[in-house]
């Protein structure tokens, strides 16, 4: 059986409902005005562990970019992601320390 890690969520308004929902230091999402996820962050400490992360995981997602952190502040460079799968946060969540 698998676990799940505990994820205590900071849900930032961004304006006309929708929300930042930061899942971790590392991972964060944003939802529309009806709670759908519209896009997904994962932050790293640099630029070539999120090229080969989002190198990894391109064929599971719509479109992803690499770019210096906009969303996660502890972060340096973030992958963007369109239309991630809830398995590849859950997963990503479970492998932080």
């Amino acid at each position: 059986m698998t676990s799940l890690a505990k994820i205590n969520c900071q849900k930032i308004s961004l304006g006309d409902g929708w929300h930042l929902n930061v899942l971790s230091k590392f991972i964060a999402t944003i939802t529309d005005q009806k709670g759908n996820r519209k896009t997904s962050y994962f932050g790293f400490d640099s630029k070539e562990k999120a090229e080969q992360f989002m190198a990894q995981h391109r064929s599971q997602v719509s479109a992803a970019i690499v770019r210096e952190s906009q969303r996660l502040s502890q972060c340096a460079w973030e992958c963007k992601i369109w239309q991630c799968p809830t398995e590849l946060i859950l997963s990503q969540l479970n492998q932080q320390p």
